[in-house]
């Protein structure tokens, strides 16, 4: 983003302007002589602001620039920008509790623009600032980019695609059941398997931890994330919260340096112990059928 003039930088373009001015002999009719009432005060220049509903044809990052690379949201790309806002009032560089709410807001506006939460389907959000230059230029406003992801449990890569997602998300990026692969008392893998084969996990949502949570590390932290997620557990399964502890669940945060950043994403999933599994959807089931249940 190219910062907004400084006085020096007007200043500068005044002198030259009244110099060129001085060496004519006369002023053409249709000139007042007026030269600066007509111009645009330092205060109300405006800087760059990215602008919601295009593509980009970049994964998303942090930018300074006048434009992105923007490209036809029907040709292939990597990201679609759902919403832009703005850090209102800040001076300093947002801290996390800032770019906590800049989240919060984007989960709001992008379920909007897309007719869905992102969270429910096989897309990440990524949040876009000011580089520290712009933002020392006066830029203010955060950029919300939905990204399709290659998984939301195991290697997460961005991958390309074509097509709006504003209001059509497809079917085939919704997560649903996945089949929970153990290695001792940790988790390796999770793929996505269709609902109808045997699987021992489902997708159930996802919420944000408040700035007071800390990152999981021992038990009691990772009981903190369990119960958010089981209280998710009961709503999906159709159930009372009390009675939503008899099911297994896997907590799946953001990585410690995203948790650090203010970026407190954590995705749920419900999970049947013991080898045991289903071939059909939990959703609703009011645990009809689900194993352990």
């Amino acid at each position: 983003m190219r910062g907004r003039l400084t006085v020096g930088t007007m200043l500068a373009a005044l002198l030259t302007n009244l110099a060129l001015a001085g060496c004519g002999t006369g002023l053409p009719a249709e000139v007042d002589s007026k030269l600066t009432d007509d111009w645009v005060k330092v205060a109300d220049v405006k800087g760059w602001v990215p602008e919601a509903g295009v593509c980009l044809g970049v994964a998303p990052k942090d930018t300074g620039r006048y434009t992105d690379f923007v490209v036809d949201c029907a040709k292939t790309h990597y990201a679609e920008v759902a919403h832009v806002g703005e850090f209102k009032g800040l001076t300093a560089a947002p801290a996390p509790k800032d770019t906590a709410a800049a989240y919060a807001e984007c989960d709001r506006e992008s379920a909007t623009y897309l007719g869905r939460s992102w969270g429910q389907a096989r897309l990440e959000l990524t949040l876009a600032v000011p580089t520290p230059t712009a933002w020392d230029g006066g830029a203010r406003w955060f950029r919300c980019d939905v990204t399709e992801v290659s998984s939301v449990f195991d290697e997460m890569n961005w991958v390309q695609r074509a097509g709006s997602l504003k209001g059509n998300v497809p079917a085939e990026l919704l997560v649903g059941c996945t089949h929970t692969q153990e290695k001792g008392d940790v988790i390796v893998k999770m793929p996505e398997v269709p609902c109808t084969k045997a699987h021992n996990s489902e997708y159930v949502g996802f919420f944000r931890a408040s700035q007071t949570t800390a990152f999981p590390k021992s038990d009691r932290q990772w009981n903190v994330l369990h119960d958010k997620c089981q209280g998710l557990a009961a709503k999906f399964l159709g159930v009372s919260t009390s009675s939503a502890d008899r099911i297994g669940v896997v907590s799946s945060p953001a990585n410690s340096e995203s948790w650090a950043a203010g970026d407190r994403v954590v995705r749920c999933s419900i999970y049947f112990f013991n080898g045991k599994t289903m071939k059909k959807s939990a959703k609703g089931s009011k645990g009809k059928g689900v194993p352990g249940w």
